[in-house]
């Protein structure tokens, strides 16, 4: 009888969360596939910009003739510039979460 009890207790005790409760928990976990789909998207974010301002770069560069590749570092510093700007503002997405 007593360990009936305790499982009754048990049960009513876990059921009795507001759903409110359980939704927040469910919003709070993230999803393994959101994890996958964050890391491409991290991927994207810094491979993009480094090779498009650096291909641009170095066009600029070969196009100018010049003996120091002055334009491809401008390039990849703007790359480093948007990359960090871009990437504060996926992640306080994802902290909001």
């Amino acid at each position: 009888m007593g360990n009936f009890l305790l499982e009754f207790t048990r049960f009513t005790m876990e059921n009795s969360k507001n759903p409110s409760e359980t939704e927040i928990d469910k919003k709070k976990t993230l999803d393994k596939w959101e994890v996958v789909g964050f890391a491409w998207e991290l991927g994207y974010i810094i491979a993009l910009p480094l090779v498009i301002f650096a291909l641009a770069g170095k066009w600029a560069d070969a196009r100018m003739a010049n003996d120091t590749p002055w334009i491809t570092l401008i390039g990849i510093f703007l790359a480093i510039g948007l990359t960090t700007v871009w990437l504060t503002q996926r992640l306080k997405k994802y902290i909001k979460k």
